[in-house]
């Protein structure tokens, strides 16, 4: 692999290169300004905003704690997405952080790309929506049910979105576009039950809003429930980056990703703000920190009663189906992209397509680690425990994103393209170098099935994994078996190409 593959691939400064790289790849630059934001905000509002406000109420204890945290995720939001925005300018190329990391760091060959690969597809955790689809579904059919049964249900909805995805792609994009809208009504339900709350005329609401008289009344004084609360922000938030995956299909995309980044986070902001205000005039801080993951459902059956409750129950599962076929459609691509390169075993099983296009064995490797955590990790923790873990490995690829960044402006210092203003660079810095260490820092237990700790060093020990895993690969054995490795491009069945690594003895 040459150096040149790794350089940071940058238009001069004048417009007119500008349009002269649009009009070239001007066929498949079909997003505007309004497809972009809606990329961004329906990958955004996803499951966990209606399932962690109770795990979030019940680290923080009170109703102003919450919502200023909520707050801190939208400012902490506004500056990734300014970073991404300039590495987006600089590179107006699909791949995200894939793209700035192999930028900023080309040596030592193919490290930062399998330490992203082994990201994406071991703690991605792609398929863990498919937990609360469960929970939903026996909540609106009044059932109950052992934790192997909602295990089975879990896995059962995984498979369905595989089997939608692989054997009928086009049904699966139409079920995204129609779903899209789900998650915007349930967010318009919770501010309308709010609405109705604040009234005061519902017997079953006597005093609503009585958790903003002393709102910071009850918070914690540990600031490891404030990290993990904010992990579970963070994650909610999370999806403020996805436009910068398919730039290649942006019209214009250095203006465009402005444009629909900041309005896009700035609305789902909104929504996201005006939708806690209402689970908090609906319900106290205890109440809902012991709805679980139905917490949606729960509090606006409260409201309009068990009608509501099994509707809103429906409307959840399929919002976070929904969710669950948007992410997956796009991660089983990155990971097929993976295995392109030679980087997973078998790679030609998991870079196949089918006839229409889509990836076939890529969506096993999605899968794989949610399917395995569920069967293992407690029911009633996975959700939680596994939107912790993903989220303290987003911490660690934003670091080394944030430091690349560095890097790559000393590079291009003669750019002119949106430059993020630096304090903001390190603000967004500390505060993930913060998420990074308040785990291991000493406090008081936390009184769940599984330590508090654990998220962090599973993370860490995978990541870790990938760094041993690439020093065997590319070190010890071509050292110990005196050979190199050399790349060799063939072409599959699709007629897509593929990447094998052959070894070549040295003397």
């Amino acid at each position: 692999m040459s150096d040149e593959e790794h350089e940071v691939l940058i238009p001069s400064n004048s417009h007119d290169n500008d349009a002269a790289n649009d009009s070239e790849t001007l066929p498949r630059r079909h997003l505007g300004p309004v497809s972009t934001i809606f990329l961004i905000t329906n990958r955004m509002i996803g499951t966990a905003i209606f399932s962690t406000p109770s795990a979030i109420a019940a680290s923080v204890g009170s109703a102003g704690a919450a919502l200023a945290l909520w707050v801190v995720g939208l400012a902490l939001s506004y500056c990734g997405l300014s970073i991404w925005v300039e590495l987006g300018s600089l590179m107006p190329r699909s791949g995200g952080e894939k793209v700035y990391l192999e930028a900023a760091y080309p040596h030592p060959q193919m490290l930062i790309t399998t330490i992203f690969a082994v990201h994406v597809i071991f703690l991605g955790f792609t398929g863990i929506g498919s937990v609360v689809v469960a929970e939903n579904i026996l909540l609106a059919l009044h059932g109950s049910a052992s934790d192997w049964v909602k295990r089975i249900v879990a896995i059962a909805v995984l498979a369905v979105v595989a089997t939608i995805h692989i054997s009928t792609p086009t049904l699966g994009v139409r079920v995204m576009n129609v779903l899209a809208s789900v998650k915007i009504l349930i967010l318009l339900l919770i501010v309308f039950s709010g609405l109705c709350a604040l009234r005061g005329d519902l017997p079953q609401i006597p005093d609503p809003a009585s958790s903003f008289r002393t709102p910071f009344a009850g918070s914690s004084t540990d600031v490891s429930h404030y990290t993990n609360a904010l992990f579970k922000i963070l994650a909610t938030y999370q999806g403020w980056s996805n436009a910068a995956y398919v730039l290649d299909e942006v019209q214009n995309p250095r203006r465009v990703l402005k444009i629909a980044g900041f309005l896009g986070v700035g609305t789902v902001g909104l929504l996201y703000t005006l939708a806690n205000i209402s689970y908090f005039i609906v319900a106290t801080p205890e109440e809902i920190s012991k709805t679980g993951v139905t917490v949606v459902a729960l509090l606006i059956g409260k409201v309009f009663g068990d009608t509501m409750l099994w509707l809103t129950a429906t409307l959840a599962a399929l919002s976070s189906f929904g969710n669950l076929m948007t992410a997956s459609f796009s991660m089983s691509r990155v990971v097929r992209e993976f295995a392109k390169e030679g980087l997973v075993p078998y790679a030609q099983f998991f870079a196949a397509s089918t006839s229409s296009g889509s990836p076939s064995g890529a969506f096993l490797l999605v899968f794989l680690s949610p399917i395995l955590m569920i069967l293992f990790i407690p029911f009633s923790e996975v959700y939680n425990f596994l939107l912790d873990v993903g989220q303290y490995a987003v911490a660690i690829i934003n670091i080394l994103v944030v430091i690349g960044l560095f890097i790559i402006r000393r590079r291009t210092a003669h750019q002119s393209t949106f430059r993020a203003w630096t304090p903001v660079v390190y603000l967004f810095l500390g505060t993930q170098v913060y998420l990074l260490v308040t785990p291991f820092v000493p406090a008081a237990m936390v009184e769940t099935a599984l330590p508090s700790w654990l998220y962090a060093a599973m993370a860490i020990l995978v990541l870790s994994g990938a760094g041993v895993y690439w020093l065997l690969s590319w070190v010890v054995l071509p050292r110990h078996g005196s050979f190199v490795w050399r790349a060799r491009k063939s072409i599959l069945s699709d007629g897509s190409s593929i990447v094998s690594w052959d070894k070549v003895k040295v003397s």
